[in-house]
């Protein structure tokens, strides 16, 4: 026979597509954390996406639901176990993401499902400490 043999590459097209897959439904399932997409959001989670998975960027969907000020996100996520306190790649929680963009209703939100408040971030800054925005202040005290 003239070249490598065909079964060397047998299944080869399968297992592409696959990664290409996996990596457009991280973007995707991204897209739809950050823009407040609740029906598609809730759609992933049906078709059994883990809550707590660490996702493409070294974050959880909870850290981007938090930074992009999803509140029913946020909600929905927690409701369906996402581990409040987890953190990213930079060692940030969602409360301290929610702090960072001054998302006072998400603070809120995090706080009364019981976010951990003395957490310090990259920087060593607790959320009280991180932040100059007076209503998150008083949600921290």
């Amino acid at each position: 026979t003239w070249g490598p043999s065909p079964e060397r590459y047998r299944g080869l097209w399968r297992r592409v597509p696959v990664r290409a897959a996996a990596a457009m439904s991280d973007k995707e399932f991204m897209w739809a954390l950050k823009n407040g997409d609740l029906d598609e959001v809730k759609d992933y989670v049906a078709k059994g996406e883990d809550v707590n998975r660490t996702l493409e960027g070294g974050r959880k969907p909870l850290h981007y639901a938090a930074d992009c000020g999803q509140l029913e996100i946020l909600d929905f996520l927690l409701l369906k176990g996402a581990d409040i306190n987890a953190p990213d790649k930079h060692n940030i929680t969602p409360l301290l993401s929610a702090v960072y963009e001054d998302h006072v209703s998400c603070v809120k939100l995090l706080l009364s499902k019981g976010a951990d408040k003395t957490v310090k971030g990259p920087d060593g800054l607790t959320a009280f400490e991180a932040t100059d925005n007076q209503a998150i202040k008083a949600l921290l005290q």
